[in-house]
């Protein structure tokens, strides 16, 4: 009867505070407790302390909910990479121009997990070729910059030359403001998607 007793206290902390995750769109995982799921924000209590107070996210800031079940709450836009990849190709081949000539448009692709932006003439042609950037391993989003009528998207992460690679900056210049909001919230969906692959 006690070693019953025993292992039924034992197991009562896992029955009562089962454990979801909240899952950023920086990659950060929060170990949680669902609270409410409102329109623009959830609240919860993080697993650790039960009995503390509760936090809320934007759901802007969320990409996925992983609930003690097992089943989850995509918020992304984005479910798969190669979705995110194409609308970021889409959205660059279109929105984009040179950041230091804008009679140039640029002409993107991805090779895996990596991307390419060349600078293109108006007959397409290659004028200047581009580095591959690495968006399984992005260090820093920026936020967007609005320049007169351009607007700039910045991202940290490693940009690849022949053997060698470095940490760089990426900077993309649109012509659209809600094209390079789109590829901004690709390119964060991709870098979640890429991880847990």
């Amino acid at each position: 009867m006690k070693i019953l007793l025993l292992f039924s206290l034992t197991l009562s902390p896992t029955f009562t505070f089962a454990q979801e995750k909240i899952i950023k769109k920086n990659g950060n995982e929060i170990g949680v407790k669902i609270i409410e799921i409102a329109k623009w924000k959830v609240s919860y209590k993080k697993s650790d302390n039960p009995d503390g107070p509760v936090h809320s996210i934007d759901k802007s800031d969320i990409y996925k909910i992983v609930y003690s079940n097992d089943k989850s709450d995509v918020l992304g836009k984005f479910s798969n990479a190669d979705e995110a990849k194409a609308l970021i190709v889409s959205k660059i081949n279109e929105f984009g121009i040179d950041r230091y000539n804008n009679f140039q448009k640029l002409k993107a692709e991805f090779d895996g997990n990596n991307l390419k932006i060349n600078s293109v003439n108006k007959k397409g042609k290659t004028v200047d070729e581009g580095d591959f950037w690495d968006f399984e391993n992005v260090i820093k989003f920026h936020e967007l910059s609005p320049r007169k009528d351009v607007f700039y998207l910045n991202i940290v992460t490693k940009k690849f030359k022949k053997s060698s690679s470095e940490v760089d900056k990426l900077v993309i210049k649109f012509t659209d403001w809600q094209a390079a909001e789109d590829v901004l919230v690709a390119m964060k969906d991709l870098q979640i998607i890429l991880k847990k692959d």
